[in-house]
């Protein structure tokens, strides 16, 4: 009985050498820290698959941005400015119609700041420049925004993003092959506290 015994222990311990050993505790540990962060491990594998070699960038910072906050700018950006209600038919004195028309334009030069203060933030410091470049040339051709800026921007994907992105906020518009700054965008442009406060301050 006592020998029976001894030979069963000895055998417990041959299969507990086996399963301790590291190679067997790191692939239990590893499942279960697969299992538990395969979230966290997937977002890692797509950021690291967005790499560039060489050193050049991690990824156009403007159309990682457009592609991640389409759907939420589109929510937040203030709507085109409406034209002021109309208060005839209201039983409203002169004063009261006065006052009321001046409340609605309060309420909506607010809402630009507000847009504008997002704008700091949204655009990165290339958006920036070209939204003055487009400024300061009175319109230009898609043909001339792309040679000009081939050399500083040399990802074309980054480009199309940075008009699409000044487009969305309707700081430019595009007719056909043609460029031009809106009055809004001229407006942004010389408000005292346009800044780049991107946290990509350049492309």
């Amino acid at each position: 009985m006592a020998i029976a015994c001894s030979v069963d222990w000895n055998l417990l311990l041959e299969y507990l050498k086996v399963f301790i050993t590291w190679p067997m505790v790191a692939a239990i540990f590893g499942a279960i820290a697969l299992r538990s962060f395969r979230d966290e491990i997937k977002a890692l594998i797509n950021r690291i698959s967005s790499l560039k070699l060489l050193g050049q960038e991690v990824a156009a910072p403007q159309q990682a941005r457009l592609a991640e906050e389409a759907a939420e700018v589109a929510a937040q950006v203030s709507p085109a400015p409406n034209p002021a209600p109309d208060l005839e038919g209201l039983q409203l004195s002169n004063e009261q119609v006065t006052e009321v028309r001046r409340l609605f334009e309060s309420e909506r030069a607010a809402a630009r700041i507000w847009e504008y203060r997002y704008l700091n933030y949204f655009f990165t410091a290339d958006t920036q420049a070209v939204l003055s470049w487009i400024i300061g040339t009175g319109g230009v051709s898609v043909d001339t925004y792309e040679a000009f800026w081939m050399p500083r921007i040399s990802l074309a994907g980054e480009r199309t993003a940075i008009l699409t992105a000044l487009q969305m906020h309707q700081c430019i518009s595009i007719e056909g092959p043609m460029i031009s700054a809106t009055p809004k965008g001229k407006e942004y442009a010389e408000w005292p506290e346009r800044r780049t406060l991107s946290a990509n301050p350049g492309a």
